[in-house]
């Protein structure tokens, strides 16, 4: 009996060390990116592991949620299999995406504006579009904020488009709004240039009729001569009477000579020194692209003699030939 307990013994030993358990070096904490699907073979070190472990069964992981998670992993190496727990962390690094249709846009003052129709999208890189709200949202939504922007006033101006995703990450975007002064009807200078050809109309009428007819001249002395044939003493007469007599006729008014243009409506920012106006243009074009060269780099250049220029805005300057020049000033 004692023989047949001392063999059974030796088997169960021999069994025991046969069956040996699986090595499985599991990472301290590994780091997930938020929305990533989960890569399987970065969960153990397969340096410090057995050959042939493989990764069975993930338990409880989900990429949507941010934080510390602790997985149950199951690992397999043939028909052998062993649970470990493997701690990692899901991180949200990256920041919702703003794309915008313009850098610039230009309103005429008075003019209706929608900042939003400027926006082309916005959206979260694993989220996806994210939805406009009037108020500024923390969390998976983006806003518009419009600064001291004043569509009823000429000026450049700042507006800001901020987004947020559901993880708190924020993206901010800018854009400039221009704001053009109103240009002026030209019916005042219409108006004025019809009057000044009248006057110089009515100035030739008058010049006209001021001067005596040649007709009337000879038929005086007609007249003259005729009294002469008849009585000679009151013909000498008569003939002094007319030679003595000053003429009526009126000296004629000379056309004026044509005068340089001269500026009629004046749109210029008064009172400012003329350092803080820029030349004339013939386009308005020319006028805003000069504003924008010398602008964009006051506003990042500190040396720049116009750094702390409020903003700027167009306006015209129109003469008394009718035509039409363009300047900037600033403030």
């Amino acid at each position: 009996m004692k023989k047949l307990l001392s063999i059974a013994a030796v088997s169960a030993l021999v069994l025991t060390g046969c069956s040996k358990e699986l090595k499985v070096k599991t990472v301290d904490k590994l780091t997930v990116e938020y929305g990533d699907t989960l890569d399987n073979n970065k969960l153990f070190d397969a340096k410090k592991s057995d050959k042939n472990i493989k990764v069975d069964k993930v338990q409880d992981f989900n990429a949507k949620k941010v934080g510390n998670q602790t997985l149950k992993v199951t690992f397999t190496d043939g028909d052998k299999t062993i649970q470990k727990d493997v701690k990692i962390i899901v991180k949200d690094t990256k920041r919702p995406e703003i794309v915008l249709k313009k850098d610039k846009v230009t309103i005429t003052a008075g003019d209706k504006l929608n900042l939003k129709d400027n926006v082309k999208s916005v959206k979260d890189p694993v989220d996806g579009a994210l939805k406009y709200s009037d108020k500024e949202t923390k969390k998976s939504g983006y806003c518009i904020d419009k600064g001291k922007l004043n569509t009823k006033k000429a000026g450049t101006y700042e507006v800001i488009v901020k987004a947020f995703d559901a993880n708190g990450n924020k993206t901010e975007k800018k854009f400039k709004v221009i704001v053009k002064e109103k240009e002026k009807a030209k019916a005042t200078t219409e108006g004025q240039k019809s009057e000044a050809a009248q006057n110089n109309n009515n100035a030739g009428q008058r010049s006209e009729t001021s001067s005596p007819s040649t007709g009337n001249q000879n038929a005086g002395t007609s007249g003259g001569q005729g009294s002469s044939t008849a009585n000679t003493g009151s013909s000498s007469g008569s003939n002094g009477a007319q030679s003595s007599a000053p003429s009526q006729a009126k000296p004629s008014t000379p056309t004026p000579a044509p005068s340089e243009p001269y500026i009629v409506d004046d749109g210029r920012k008064q009172g400012l020194p003329i350092s803080m106006q820029s030349p004339l243009f013939d386009d308005p074009r020319a006028a805003e692209a000069w504003a924008d060269e010398i602008f964009d780099q006051s506003m990042t250049d500190q040396n720049h003699p116009y750094y702390n220029c409020n903003g700027w805005s167009s306006t015209y300057v129109e003469f008394s030939d009718g035509s039409t020049k363009y300047s900037i000033y600033w403030y």
